[in-house]
C-alpha cells in the first residue's frame, strides 16, 4: 500500500516536472545569446562527464540491518560518472554509474549512534535540452548492498530532473540541477523508500560537439 502511494507521489512529481520544462520551452524558445557558445547539442556528439550531489533527510530503518526499525536523519553524498551519447539533435541517451555515501544517525534506547556505508549504483539516463541550456534528465539505478550480516539488500535509485548547462566553451559546461529523488532498498518483504529532493554539480565535456549556428550553416 505504502509502496503504491510513493510510487503515485513520484508519477507526480514527475508530471510537474515535465510541464515546467515544457513551460521554459515556451517561455524561453530562443537561443541564448549572452554566452560563449549556444547550448544546442548536434547528433553525433558524446557526453563524458561527471557530478556531485548532496540531500539530507529525515528517515527511518525497517530492514532490522544493522538495528532494529528507528527514526532518525540521513545525510546523502553522491559521485555520479556520466556518459551520453545523442541519438538525435539535443536528445542524448547513456549510462549513469554512482558512488553513493551514507551517513546514518539514529537513536536507540535513547542513546544516539551513527552508521556509515557506502554503496555502487548504475543504470540508463536520457536527457534533453533546450536552446537556452535549460536541459531535462532523468535517470534509473539499481544495485546491491552486503552490510556483511544477514542477506544482501537490493536497491534502487530513480531520479528526473532539471537544470542549466552554462557552456564557457565549445566543449565545455557547468551544470547546477536540481532532482527529485526516489530510492528504494528491500529484502524480502521489509523495505526502506525515500522521497525528496537533491541538489548537484557537475561538469560536462561534449565531444564532437557542434553549435545550432554551426548546424544551421551547414544545411
Amino acid at each position: 500500500m505504502h509502496i503504491k502511494l510513493y510510487m503515485s507521489l513520484f508519477m507526480r512529481t514527475f508530471t510537474l516536472l515535465l510541464s515546467f520544462l515544457l513551460l521554459t520551452f515556451t517561455s524561453f524558445g530562443q537561443e541564448n545569446k549572452s554566452f560563449l557558445a549556444k547550448a544546442k547539442i548536434k547528433h553525433g556528439s558524446v557526453l563524458i562527464g561527471g557530478n556531485l550531489q548532496a540531500a539530507y533527510y529525515a528517515t527511518s530503518n525497517s530492514l532490522d540491518k544493522p538495528l532494529v526499525p528507528q527514526e532518525g536523519s540521513s545525510l546523502i553524498g553522491n559521485l555520479n560518472f556520466k556518459g551520453a551519447y545523442f541519438v538525435m539533435n539535443d536528445f542524448g541517451i547513456g549510462l549513469d554509474l554512482g558512488f553513493a555515501h551514507e551517513n546514518l544517525k539514529v537513536t536507540v534506547d535513547e542513546v544516539q549512534q551513527r552508521y556509515k556505508r557506502t554503496y555502487l549504483l548504475g543504470g540508463p539516463l536520457v536527457r534533453y535540452y533546450l536552446d537556452n541550456g535549460v536541459f531535462g534528465e532523468m535517470t534509473l539505478k539499481t544495485g546491491l548492498l552486503n552490510l556483511s550480516v544477514g542477506d544482501d539488500i537490493d536497491l534502487f535509485d530513480g531520479a528526473i530532473g532539471i537544470g542549466y548547462a552554462l557552456f564557457v566553451n565549445e566543449k565545455i559546461s557547468v551544470e547546477p540541477i536540481l532532482s527529485f529523488r526516489y530510492y528504494r532498498e528491500w529484502s524480502g518483504e521489509n523495505a526502506n523508500v525515500t522521497l525528496g529532493p537533491v541538489l548537484g554539480f557537475g561538469v560536462q565535456a561534449y565531444l564532437l560537439r557542434r553549435t545550432s549556428q554551426t548546424i544551421r550553416e551547414g544545411l
